[in-house]
């Protein structure tokens, strides 16, 4: 997570993941889960748990690369 966001940032993913059980929302996989933001901050993302989906790390890096697309329906 980036030095530079809010707390609310922090709460949002903290919430996300528990939402989610702590568990990777693509494998299931309960190590190393990450909040992340489905519409990225830098894009004006918001900093709420609506916005946030629990990923391991693989499926989280999966993502920046672009092998993987998350998306609201």
């Amino acid at each position: 997570m980036a030095k530079n966001r809010s707390s609310a940032h922090t709460k949002a993913q903290r919430a996300g993941r528990e939402r989610d059980g702590n568990r990777c929302q693509i494998c299931g996989s309960k190590n190393h889960v990450e909040g992340y933001h489905i519409v990225d901050h830098q894009f004006g993302g918001a900093a709420n748990v609506d916005n946030i989906i629990a990923l391991c790390h693989k499926h989280h890096n999966d993502v920046h690369k672009g092998n993987i697309d998350i998306f609201k329906i």
